[in-house]
């Protein structure tokens, strides 16, 4: 025995909203509610679409894919720089930033502080 098996029942509930809410509210009520299920129904469509579509491209093999890959003379090709040397030049770099980053080394304790002399009459 369900809540909307009877008539009775569907009129009894449609009273008891109507006390509570007032007969002016229900109809902004009801038009406000179902624009919410228009705007929640088309964005939901637009979130499949875009599943299926990231779906479909994810699902691609490179034989599907029909671009010529242009042919290169070994003459065209420029010299790069390998990955070893590339490493040595980074690790040059983080070992230079290092150094910039370190403090100035301290005087040691009991040693007068450095003063620096100015021109100032």
């Amino acid at each position: 025995m369900g809540l909307f098996d009877s008539p009775s029942h569907v009129l009894i509930i449609l009273v008891v909203l109507v006390v509570l809410f007032g007969a002016a509210r229900l109809p902004k009520a009801a038009k406000s509610m179902g624009e919410a299920m228009r705007i929640f129904k088309k964005e939901s469509a637009k979130l499949h679409e875009e599943d299926s579509s990231t779906a479909q491209v994810q699902s691609w093999t490179p034989e599907q894919v029909a671009t010529p890959q242009p042919q290169i003379a070994p003459q065209q090709v420029t010299p790069q720089t390998s990955t070893q040397e590339q490493m040595a030049a980074l690790q040059k770099q983080m070992d230079d930033l290092k150094q910039q980053m370190t403090p100035a080394p301290q005087p040691a304790p009991g040693t007068p502080p450095a003063t620096q002399h100015t021109s100032q009459p």
